[in-house]
């Protein structure tokens, strides 16, 4: 199968819904295809809760927002009917000629088929009833390299060759194996600004701090909480740096748990900030510490730098881009289960406070 001729398209779709550290991995598909492409009208449709990370992109030239929560309390309903007659009739209204599916899922498919657009390809470990829908992109599915080079080999194959350099780069993980990459995300000066009174109220002005985010979407993928607490209690008494927790409003249990267990003053924005206004803290941080999370890849697409803590999954595939050295995992230490899958869940709690702190300090070394 030979790909269209993107020199003679003038709008493509790419459907990638959720979620936010995946639409982050595959943003790069979208400066890759401009920087080749500049004449392509790119279009992007994602669910609100996840989408935010792209507002504003440059590389992005319209972005279509799903309302995730009324297609699933209700996904039969009369609303759900309309929300989904009037996303269908806004995508057709833009004419779009090639669908670009990052996901692999029929909940990603459909939309290009309700659009109708007219060309559909898929990228990405197609599942579901995707083969119906979407003509298979003949590129290899590996578990050893990283996926935002997976989904950049979706660009090439359109015709975005190269590696695709200028806008990222991470001096601070030399050892990197990864090319450079641009991330084309976006924070607006009044959400810089919003977020910047936000940290003065918590008596942070132009001093470093390090940012932490002690959520992640799973259960098992989240550090313990008396970790993060103790963790910033001795970075703040040990070194004299503030320690700021984020989060969304989800998160405010994890907020309450912290205020107990911390020996020291909470400084939290947990439920506090816009999606802006966090990528905005985490953008000037010093340092950000998380689990396997969004504002982990949000850290690594702003150059910030990140110590991310895995579990069962694997750094190597799908942690911060290009900040491998940073990103500790215990998983190849476990005996008790497969090594295709995980049983118990958890190898992430063997990682120690001091094994953080000491990944984090190095990390400030870097960073000054």
């Amino acid at each position: 199968m030979r790909p269209v001729d993107l020199n003679r398209v003038e709008r493509l779709l790419i459907l990638k819904v959720s979620s936010m550290g995946d639409i982050v991995h595959a943003s790069p598909v979208a400066a890759a295809l401009k920087r080749a492409f500049p004449h392509l009208q790119i279009g992007w449709i994602a669910e609100d809760r996840h989408g935010g990370v792209l507002v504003g992109s440059p590389r992005i030239d319209r972005l279509h927002i799903i309302p995730h929560r009324v297609l699933r309390e209700r996904p039969f309903g009369r609303e759900a009917r309309q929300t989904v007659l009037r996303i269908a009739r806004e995508l057709r209204a833009e004419r779009y000629q090639v669908a670009l599916d990052l996901q692999g899922l029929l909940k990603s498919a459909l939309w290009g088929v309700l659009g109708g657009v007219p060309i559909r390809y898929g990228a990405h470990r197609m599942r579901e009833l995707t083969p119906l829908l979407l003509r298979r992109i003949p590129i290899p599915d590996r578990a050893d390299r990283h996926v935002v080079q997976q989904y950049l080999d979706a660009a090439r194959w359109l015709g975005a060759s190269g590696e695709f350099p200028d806008l990222y780069a991470a001096p601070e993980d030399a050892q990197s194996p990864e090319p450079p990459v641009e991330f084309p995300l976006f924070v607006s000066e009044e959400a810089q600004q919003q977020a910047a009174c936000k940290l003065a109220q918590l008596g942070i002005e132009g001093a470093p701090f390090i940012s932490m985010n002690p959520s992640a979407g799973r259960e098992w993928k989240r550090w313990r909480i008396e970790n993060f607490a103790a963790l910033s209690d001795r970075i703040e008494a040990e070194w004299g740096v503030p320690v700021v927790f984020v989060g969304g409003p989800g998160d405010k249990p994890l907020e309450e748990q912290l205020g107990r267990l911390k020996q020291r003053p909470l400084r939290s924005l947990i439920g506090r900030t816009s999606l802006q206004e966090a990528m905005a803290v985490v953008q000037r941080s010093a340092v950000h510490v998380c689990g396997d999370t969004g504002t982990a890849h949000i850290a690594a697409a702003f150059r910030t730098p990140v110590v991310s803590l895995y579990g069962p999954t694997s750094p190597d595939r799908t942690g911060p881009y290009g900040q491998r050295a940073r990103a500790l995992t215990k998983r190849a230490q476990c005996r008790a289960c497969p090594p295709d899958r995980c049983l118990r869940k958890e190898c992430l709690q063997w990682i120690t406070v001091d094994e953080v702190l000491t990944a984090v300090q190095q990390a400030m070394d870097a960073h000054r």
